[in-house]
C-alpha cells in the first residue's frame, strides 16, 4: 500500500511535542510491514545543516495563498528507509519559529497546497500515487477538504485519514481565511458545531468533515471527544462522523527507549537480570542529593508544567506526600509560571525529599525513567501518552489518571501493571499513591508487578498493523 504521511514535525530533525515522535516512528513501522511510507514536512530554517544529505530541488512550483503566488521547491532526504520529502517554502518557514506565528494560517495553506503540488510531481514525474494521505493535526486539517473537492478528478480514489493527537489545538482563525485558502463556506464549523464558532475558520473541522477516516491517539480518547467535557466544542460534529472515528495507540520506539542499550542510564539492565535498575536508582538518589536507601520509594515526573498534566493535582497532595510518606520526588519540566513557583518552592523547603529541574533535559529523563520507582501522570486529559509506556518498559511503575491512553495502557488489579483514579481530585490521586507505596513494600508482589509492565508490547510494530487495517478500512470507503 502506498502512504503520503502528511505531518508538521518529525523526529529526529525538528520536535516540539510527541506528534515529532509520531512522525518519525510510525511511517518507518508501516515501511517494515512491506508498506511503501512516505513522510512530507515542511522544510524549517532551523533544519538546514542538521538534515541528512539532500537531493533536489527535485521540483519547484508557485503555491497560490489569496492574490498572491509564492515560491515552493521539494527536496528529498531519507531516514533511514523511509523517504522524507522536504517542501521549501520561504513565505510560510523560512524564519525560526516553528508555530505561533501570527501568520499560521497562511503558512500552513501554502504547506497543504504545497503537499498537492508534490502529489502531482510525484505522479506525473516518479509514477508515485498515494493510495492514502494520512494528516496529522491541524496544520494539515485543510488537506482532506482540498483533496475531495478541487482535486477529486486529479487523483481519482484516493483515501485520506485524518489523525488528532490534541484536539484542544485546532487551528482557528479569522473569516478572512478562507479567501487565504480559495475553499467554499460549505462544512464551515459554525453550521456544524452551533454557537460559539461564529465568524472563524477551523482548520481541524474540515478535516473531520471531508476525511474519510477520523483517527485519534487511543480508543478512550476517541470515546471522551464525543461528549461536551472533552470535545473543545467539536463533540457535535465528532458525533457526526463517530461511525467513521478510531482510536489506535501511539507506540514507543523500543530501539530508543530501551534499558537493556540505553547510553544515558547508570547501569543498563533487563526484565531477566534486573540488577542494573537499583544501581540506576542509588545514582538517580545521589545526583538528586538524597538519601541513598533502596527501601525509600523514588517518584518521578517528567512532563510540561501544566495543569493539562495534572501538576495543579500534584500541588495539593504535596503536603501530605512530605508529611505523612517518606517518599522522594524528582519532577523535570518547565511550564506554568506559578506550578514553576511552587514546585522550586517544595525544592528548596525539603531539598532531601524534593529536586525540582525546571529545564529540559533529555539525558536526565531517560535516568529518571530508569531510577525510579514510580512515575506520576496525574493528567486532567491525556489523548495519548508516552511517558506512561517508556516507565513501563524501564520497569517503573505507574500512577496515572484514567483518562484517555492512561486509561487503555494502565491497569489496577491482579493482573495490573499500575495505579488509577478515575475522579480529578487530592484526595483520588492521593489514595492511588497509597496503594502504590503500599505494593512497594510487597517484596514479593513488587517485583512481579514491575516485570509485567515490562513485559509488555507497546511498540510501533503492534500499533502500525492496527493502523494499515484502518488506512485498508478507508481505501474501502473510496471504492478500493
Amino acid at each position: 500500500m502506498n502512504i503520503l504521511f502528511a505531518v508538521a514535525e518529525v523526529a529526529p530533525l525538528i520536535k516540539t511535542g510527541g506528534l515529532a515522535d509520531v512522525g518519525g516512528a510510525l511511517p518507518h513501522a508501516l515501511r517494515r510491514l512491506g508498506h511503501d511510507a512516505r513522510i512530507v514536512m515542511p522544510f524549517y530554517r532551523r533544519m538546514r545543516g542538521s538534515t541528512p544529505p539532500l537531493a533536489g530541488p527535485i521540483a519547484a512550483s508557485f503555491l497560490p495563498a489569496g492574490e498572491r503566488q509564492e515560491q515552493m521547491r521539494i527536496y528529498r532526504t531519507e531516514l533511514g528507509d523511509t523517504p522524507v520529502y522536504l517542501l521549501d517554502i520561504p513565505a510560510g518557514f523560512e524564519r525560526d519559529s516553528i508555530y505561533g506565528d501570527i501568520d499560521d494560517d497562511r503558512r500552513f495553506i501554502l504547506f497543504s497546497r504545497g503537499i498537492l503540488n508534490l502529489m502531482l510531481h510525484l505522479r506525473d514525474v516518479e509514477n508515485w500515487q498515494p493510495e492514502v494521505v494520512n494528516a496529522n493535526d491541524w496544520h494539515t486539517g485543510l488537506l482532506p477538504n482540498y483533496i475531495k473537492t478541487f482535486y477529486t478528478y486529479t487523483f481519482g480514489r484516493v483515501a485520506t485519514v485524518y489523525t488528532i493527537h490534541n484536539l484542544a489545538y485546532q487551528g482557528i482563525f479569522s473569516p478572512f481565511t478562507l479567501h487565504l485558502s480559495g475553499l467554499s463556506e460549505n462544512g464551515m464549523v459554525e453550521t456544524q458545531a452551533g454557537p460559539g464558532f461564529e465568524d472563524q475558520f477551523n482548520f481541524m473541522a474540515r478535516g473531520i468533515i471531508y476525511a474519510d477516516v477520523v483517527s485519534t491517539v487511543s480508543p478512550t480518547y476517541a470515546q471522551e471527544i464525543l461528549t461536551p467535557e472533552y470535545g473543545e466544542r467539536l463533540d457535535g460534529l465528532l458525533r457526526m462522523r463517530q461511525d467513521h472515528l478510531v482510536g489506535i495507540l501511539n507506540g514507543v520506539d523500543y530501539s530508543f527507549f530501551n534499558p537493556a542499550t540505553d547510553p544515558y542510564i547508570a547501569a543498563n539492565y533487563s526484565v531477566a537480570d534486573l540488577s542494573g535498575k537499583a544501581i540506576c536508582k542509588a545514582a538517580l538518589q545521589r545526583e538528586c542529593g538524597f538519601v541513598e536507601d533502596p527501601g525509600r520509594p523514588l517518584l518521578g515526573m517528567v512532563t510540561r508544567l501544566a495543569e493539562q498534566k495534572g501538576l495543579d493535582l500534584l500541588d495539593k497532595a504535596m503536603p501530605w506526600l512530605l508529611g505523612q510518606t517518606d517518599a522522594q520526588l524528582v519532577l523535570l519540566g518547565t511550564g506554568q509560571p506559578y506550578l514553576e513557583r511552587a514546585f522550586a518552592a517544595y525544592a528548596s523547603a525539603h531539598h532531601d525529599r524534593v529536586n525540582a529541574q525546571l529545564r529540559f533535559d533529555a539525558a536526565l529523563a531517560q535516568r529518571i525513567y530508569a531510577g525510579c520507582d514510580v512515575f506520576l501522570m496525574p493528567s486532567r486529559y491525556e489523548p495519548g501518552g508516552l511517558g506512561q509506556l517508556v516507565a513501563l518498559r524501564y520497569g517503573t511503575v505507574p500512577v496515572v489518571r484514567a483518562t484517555g491512553g492512561l486509561n487503555d495502557t494502565v491497569r489496577e488489579g491482579w493482573d495490573g501493571n499500575g495505579f488509577r483514579f478515575p475522579p480529578y481530585e487530592p484526595q483520588q490521586l492521593i489514595g492511588a499513591i497509597e496503594r502504590c507505596l503500599t505494593s512497594f513494600r510487597d517484596t514479593y508482589g513488587w517485583p512481579i508487578l514491575r516485570a509485567r509492565g515490562m513485559r509488555e508490547d507497546h511498540s510501533w510494530e503492534s500499533s502500525a498493523r492496527e493502523y494499515a487495517a484502518m488506512y485498508d478500512w478507508a481505501r474501502r470507503e473510496v471504492g478500493h
